[in-house]
């Protein structure tokens, strides 16, 4: 039982022999190479394993909320897309849904969880921005995983028909996606514009929510965010989830997207609420 605050405190009574370390990690996804980071807790016994997802292109990799998670007593994975920070292959959003899978099948074998003391019945998915939106949507394909939080998330498919309606506001997506493309490699804002369109249904996590109906969710959202806006990514999942009766929290910040102004607020909304659920 930790009972210090892991958000602001080192372990007052440290496990000297069996301390927390960090290591590389490299998991393989389509015969391609994902490059990460495995924050392993402290213990000799096996511990819940947090996945925690980055958006697109991935600048903020929210290390901060890994190391507390990690002094918390749980197990975080940290990784980079394909195409992204150094990992193999090409960026799309396609890729990067596959990859999250490719990611939580490797922790879920036997072996595997035996290395890296992963309870492999006890994963946790965590994503900021597109990261929110891939924890969610991959969700639904795991039984096992109930419990998800959405940081900021990007709902992919509601915004296509919001831009589709809003013809206007094209040119701006487009660009704004190809700022993002910049850093990744294979992809142009028209490319993942154009996969958008292709999915706009299938990732519209709003027509989605009855496969939610045994998760448990965290969905926090920023009041000053310009790029996932509360009234498109935020509100219209939050309604959608309370009217099926879908195990939710919900909470908005006074800040932007990347909770720059709010770390410690939003470390800790995340501690309380693995609190509930380790």
């Amino acid at each position: 039982m930790i009972k210090f605050n892991s958000v602001i405190s080192d372990n007052p009574n440290p496990d000297l022999e069996f301390p927390p370390t960090m290591h590389p990690l490299i998991i393989k996804s389509k015969n391609e190479k994902l490059l990460g980071s495995y924050f392993k807790a402290a213990g000799k016994e096996k511990n819940p394993l947090l996945i925690l997802l980055h958006g697109f292109p991935g600048n903020e990799t929210n290390f901060d909320i890994a190391h507390a998670v990690r002094r918390f007593g749980i197990n975080v994975a940290v990784f980079h897309y394909r195409g992204s920070w150094g990992s193999g292959g090409s960026f799309s959003i396609s890729n990067s849904l596959s990859d999250v899978s490719s990611v939580i099948d490797h922790f879920s074998d036997k072996e595997i969880s035996k290395q890296y003391n992963v309870e492999n019945k006890k994963i946790i998915l965590v994503g900021h921005s597109m990261g929110g939106f891939l924890a969610l949507l991959t969700s639904i394909k795991y039984p096992q995983i109930k419990n998800i939080a959405s940081l900021a998330g990007f709902n992919f498919g509601f915004f296509t028909d919001y831009i589709i309606k809003n013809p206007q506001f094209l040119n701006a997506t487009i660009e704004g996606l190809s700022q993002g493309a910049m850093l990744v490699e294979g992809a142009s804002g028209q490319k993942i514009y154009n996969e958008m369109l292709a999915n706009k249904d299938e990732w519209n996590l709003v027509k989605r929510v009855t496969e939610f109906t045994d998760k448990n969710i965290l969905l926090v959202g920023a009041e000053d965010d310009e790029v996932s806006h509360l009234q498109l990514h935020h509100y219209p999942l939050v309604e959608s989830l309370s009217k099926n009766n879908v195990k939710l929290k919900s909470a908005i910040y006074k800040t932007g997207h990347s909770f720059s102004s709010t770390r410690i607020r939003i470390t800790t909304e995340i501690i309380n609420w693995l609190k509930k659920i380790k």
